[in-house]
């Protein structure tokens, strides 16, 4: 909202208006007559509002490119240098690539036997095997297990009612993200874990 304010002490209807009050500008004669003399000034102006209104937007980016930077960080991607310069768009390609390659780190970097990427019909990267598998693929009492990540491009497609029950489900809380593509980022964080079928019988993750 726009006030006229004082610059300097001003004389009107039988009172002094300090420094830094606001005066009446229903008399347009005089606010010409303040404006023109330099006695008084506009505050809150559009120029002033527009500033306000680029600063709060600027603070929100900042939040949601902080939470972006700590899901990345989660899943053991560096995003920053010694110096704590950004290492670059194309240091963080090779580096995801490599999160998701086949052998990658979400399957443990390992290749003993037993493992299985899964068919890929689920949103759930695979990863290694739990222990309790032997060479013959007998379990050793508990089922074989696959780690991983959920794909954030995938999760970004759900419906956001979808996307709250998975994250109850997994005992995320997604309740500070704005949108589809925070809440994808917050729970493809998060290392889930996926059944696996005995490899002889031709399964993967379920």
């Amino acid at each position: 909202m726009k006030k006229l304010i004082a610059q300097r002490p001003i004389q009107y209807m039988g009172r002094t208006y300090e420094r830094g009050e606001a005066i009446p500008a229903q008399d347009p004669k005089m606010v010409a007559a303040w404006l023109k003399a330099n006695s008084a000034a506009w505050t809150g102006t559009d120029v002033e509002d527009a500033a306000r209104a680029a600063f709060r937007e600027a603070a929100r980016r900042s939040r949601v490119n902080d939470q972006a930077a700590e899901a990345i960080r989660a899943m053991g991607v560096t995003i920053e240098d010694t110096a704590g310069e950004f290492v670059g768009a194309s240091s963080m390609e090779e580096q995801i690539r490599a999160l998701f390659a086949p052998g990658g780190l979400q399957n443990g970097g390992g290749t003993g036997e037993g493992q299985d990427h899964g068919d890929g019909g689920n949103a759930a990267q695979g990863g290694q095997n739990a222990p309790g598998e032997g060479e013959n693929g007998q379990g050793g009492g508990a089922p074989a297990m696959l780690t991983g990540h959920l794909d954030a491009a995938d999760l970004e497609k759900w419906k956001k009612a979808d996307l709250e029950k998975l994250a109850e489900d997994m005992g995320v809380d997604i309740s500070r993200a704005k949108n589809n593509a925070e809440r994808a980022a917050i729970l493809a964080a998060v290392e889930v874990q996926a059944p696996a079928n005995d490899p002889e019988n031709g399964g993967g993750a379920l």
